[in-house]
């Protein structure tokens, strides 16, 4: 039984296909349009799933669509009714979409995909929900999700066993802890929905002494529920997401170019500790009402990898799966996985061990593109290539590294990642200057070996997994010298345990580099430029390579220097 789960119409687009329960690809919009966050009806990667396993629209047996458009309007119809004349402006910018796409979201699956049976829908939250726990190794397990908003709900929180998710309790717009860090995002000057991690790591670098005006603009209750002050938010009624209240509260927003201060950074700080604050509560009372050891997390607050690395300590759950793609795009596959065992009633088989679904391109297909562009390049045996890249990184060369699928979620997992020494205390400041271009605040992950996560991290157990770069953990204090380019300004880092059976080649380059070194961690970031997706094509990763001053790529088994 083939079933194709879309998400689509806000951000992060995506199609996830799987047969039998088991997930066979899935990819963001984004990765084919090269339209970063592309909302767009996900065409590409609908066409990317399909041709995957050889077969067409005909063959499916079902489509299921990741929430119910026509409760969200009603939603949006109420508030802009509640709210006129203040919200006439935002009703008039939204109501083409719905007009032109969102209504027919029936039609236009037929005619994309070549569907002509029914096509079910799931609403947003459950869907959520579906993309974390089914995937998770639970056989049963409390969940929360978090998001700005699906339908109504912001929140909710849900019960897992078996093959079956029960809805516990939910957080309902306005009150949404995602809009709320939303909206203070917007106000320090960065993009909605593409830049609140950003603010995440700037976060680093203040004191949260914002809390007693912070105090103003949210009630948080014990169970973690919240009541936003809308005096001070606007994104009910209008194009900015906040009120000339807020200024007068919090001084000037931040303009896009502005220098950031002291004061911006101190707003960060406030806003991660009041959001932790939160998430805490919420999952405390969560596990109030479950007594679940474990924990399921998903939507686009899952994203908040500091947060997630202190629900250890901070609640009592003792095991947490974070879905790898816990935004919009996720809920693609927590559709399709739905409509398989709630829908079909169908038995759990298929526990996530790693985020390699996306296009992949072989040998062949890398030595036609290099011939034909004329590119000088060194063909080496799988051997060479891992003595020469791990020689190269401990040389404080940068590697774009290119390899088999790609990965699934906003994360490069070490097959579309740029690759550096995390030894050389410069090594960050150079990647972000002169690679990617970007803030000089921003902090890089590292991948460590499985086995040797405890050597450097203080991870709640010991061989903890983190294989999609989700949590951040302390660096152990003898571990901060030896690799400093990751250890961020507050002694942490966002970390990715890698195994043999995750990913082979990656974990044997690692390997390799510690041989050389002794680390065991290497610095990896996402191979892409700045404002850019993350590259699919070895064509785009090439593209990326000569834009730079990175030192060599690595397509397959061919290496690229300059």
């Amino acid at each position: 039984m083939y079933i194709l789960g879309i998400s689509c119409y806000y951000h992060d687009s995506a199609a996830c296909l799987i047969k039998d329960g088991k997930i066979l690809a899935a990819a963001e919009e984004e990765r084919f349009s090269r339209k970063k966050h592309d909302n767009d009806f996900p065409s590409k990667a609908i066409k990317f799933c399909l041709n995957s396993q050889n077969i067409t629209g005909n063959n499916l047996d079902h489509v299921i669509f990741y929430e119910k458009p026509i409760v969200r309007f009603d939603r949006i119809l109420q508030t802009f009714v509640e709210s006129f004349p203040h919200s006439f402006l935002y009703f008039y910018d939204t109501i083409p979409s719905w007009l032109n796409k969102k209504f027919r979201i029936k039609s236009t699956i037929r005619k994309e995909v070549g569907f002509k049976k029914d096509i079910l829908f799931v609403d947003h939250h459950t869907s959520h929900a579906a993309s974390t726990f089914f995937c998770s190794p639970f056989d049963e397990a409390a969940i929360l999700t978090v998001d700005g908003v699906g339908e109504w709900a912001t929140a909710s929180l849900s019960r897992g066993k078996g093959n079956k998710i029960f809805r516990l309790k939910d957080l309902n717009f306005p009150n949404s802890l995602g809009l709320f860090y939303a909206t203070l995002t917007a106000f320090l000057g960065f993009k909605v929905n593409n830049d609140e991690y950003k603010v995440m790591g700037l976060a680093s670098y203040g004191k949260p002494t914002y809390m007693k005006k912070f105090g103003r603009l949210l009630k948080i209750f014990p169970d973690g529920s919240i009541e936003l002050n809308l005096k001070y938010f606007n994104f009910e009624q209008g194009r900015q997401m906040w009120s000339k209240e807020m200024e007068k509260l919090l001084g000037q927003p931040r303009k896009l170019d502005d220098k950031i201060n002291q004061r911006h950074q101190n707003i960060a700080a406030t806003l991660q500790k009041i959001t932790e604050d939160v998430y805490f509560k919420m999952a405390n009372h969560l596990y109030e009402l479950t007594k679940s050891k474990n924990l399921c997390v998903a939507g686009g607050v899952a994203l908040n990898s500091v947060a997630n690395g202190k629900l250890f300590d901070k609640t009592p759950f003792k095991n947490i799966f974070v879905q790898p793609a816990s935004g919009d795009s996720g809920g693609a596959m927590g559709a399709a996985l739905y409509a398989w065992h709630q829908i079909q009633n169908k038995k759990r088989k298929f526990p996530l061990q790693h985020a390699y679904w996306g296009p992949q391109f072989s040998q062949k297909e890398i030595l036609k593109f290099l011939h034909k562009n004329k590119i000088k390049y060194k063909k080496l045996s799988r051997k060479q290539l891992l003595k020469i890249v791990a020689k190269s990184i401990n040389e404080d060369k940068i590697v774009g590294w290119f390899q088999n699928a790609m990965e699934w979620g906003p994360r490069a997992l070490g097959n579309r990642s740029i690759l550096a020494n995390p030894i050389n205390p410069k090594m960050r400041d150079i990647v972000n200057d002169k690679i990617k271009h970007r803030e000089d605040f921003r902090p890089f992950a590292g991948t460590v070996l499985q086995e040797d996560v405890n050597k450097y991290f203080e991870v709640p157990e010991k061989n903890h997994r983190s294989p999609f770069m989700l949590f951040v953990f302390k660096v152990k204090p003898e571990a901060r010298k030896l690799i400093p380019a990751i250890t961020h300004v507050d002694k942490t880092c966002r970390i990715q345990t890698i195994s043999r059976e995750q990913n082979p080649l990656y974990y044997d380059l690692i390997k390799e580099f510690k041989k050389i070194t002794g680390v065991s961690v290497v610095l990896n970031t996402s191979f892409n430029l700045k404002g850019e997706p993350i590259v699919c094509t070895p064509e785009e990763a090439y593209n990326n390579f000569i834009k730079t001053p990175m030192d060599y790529l690595v397509l397959g088994n061919f290496l690229i220097s300059k």
